[in-house]
């Protein structure tokens, strides 16, 4: 009967070692070299084009008498057309991150940090586009209000992202082996299995709200009805609500390589702040800056006691 069932166990063992292969080679797949520069170029074509049309429809809108609503939603604010290329360079920058999983923790926690910090200085060129007169009588409206936090809470985040890779890159004086053991790459190959399961699904979840807009505007074309949300907000919250449970997977993953008490806990807060980040997502002004802000904050706190701690717990030669 034990015979059997190591049988049996290691049977599984193996179908799910082939399916970790797999995906493993997946990864390299997508993210090769050729098909890494083939999307950083076509990010870049549709950046230029979609600032084009958005341009171009703005144009519509202020020379029109009577524009269709179609292009009365482009608005006519020049301004606000910035923030269309934006929408592509953020997603090409969270391909990006999921090709930036298998490396480290902290490289991956620094490209979302970096994706937040674009959503903000993005959202700047929308809220020029709703301010209207941002100055009335030599005094800021409170239309305004938005548009200054956005964009210093864009700069700060800025900052800190460039903080936290400081502290990331700092010597904790524990000594690294040359040769990585068989968990460690057993882990890397797992996490290069997951990059290639979020790569699809993030593919999914573009098509559906590529979709959902492409419905938006055929009804407004055909009904002469309702509106376009041309936000992204919706699919970034889904894109970090995402990162979490894949932080989540990959500290359990983590565990079968090491379980000290200091490496859970740093890789526990990380997901802390990715949480807060995915709250300041949807809060919004005036709450939204100040909870990503805080999210950083904790984040860099957390890896400078890991580092002191990894310091102070290293042994001293003599």
């Amino acid at each position: 009967m034990a015979d059997v069932r190591n049988e049996s166990d290691r049977e599984a063992r193996n179908g799910l070692g082939r399916v970790w292969q797999w995906l493993d080679s997946a990864h390299d797949l997508i993210f090769s070299e050729a098909n890494r520069t083939a999307m950083r170029q076509l990010a870049i074509r549709l950046s230029i084009a979609g600032f084009a049309i958005h341009l171009l429809l703005i144009l519509l809108a202020r020379t029109l008498a009577h524009p269709p609503q179609l292009i009365a939603e482009a608005g006519q604010n020049y301004l606000t057309a910035i923030s269309t290329p934006f929408n592509f360079i953020l997603f090409y920058e969270v391909l990006v991150l999921i090709a930036a999983l298998p490396t480290s923790t902290t490289r991956s926690i620094a490209s979302q940090f970096e994706i937040v910090s674009l959503i903000f200085i993005r959202d700047v060129f929308r809220d020029i586009g709703k301010a209207g007169d941002l100055v009335i009588g030599h005094k800021l409206t409170l239309e305004s209000l938005p548009l200054f936090m956005d964009m210093w809470a864009g700069f700060l985040m800025f900052f800190l992202v460039t903080v936290f890779q400081h502290v990331a890159q700092m010597r904790t004086g524990v000594s690294v082996t040359s040769m990585p053991t068989r968990g460690t790459l057993r882990f890397i190959a797992q996490k290069r299995a997951v990059a290639a399961g979020l790569a699809t699904l993030l593919m999914a979840m573009a098509a559906y709200n590529l979709g959902l807009f492409a419905i938006a505007v055929g009804r407004l074309l055909l009904t002469g009805q309702g509106t376009i949300d041309t936000s992204t907000t919706t699919f970034y919250n889904d894109v970090f609500t995402v990162m979490i449970f894949t932080d989540v997977l990959i500290l359990i993953l983590s565990l079968a390589v090491s379980g000290k008490y200091e490496m859970v806990f740093r890789n526990a807060a990380f997901i802390v702040s990715i949480i807060l980040i995915r709250f300041a997502l949807t809060e919004g002004y005036p709450y939204g800056a100040p909870l990503a802000i805080v999210a950083m904050l904790f984040g860099i706190l957390t890896l400078m006691v890991y580092n002191y701690h990894q310091r102070i717990n290293w042994p001293v030669a003599g």
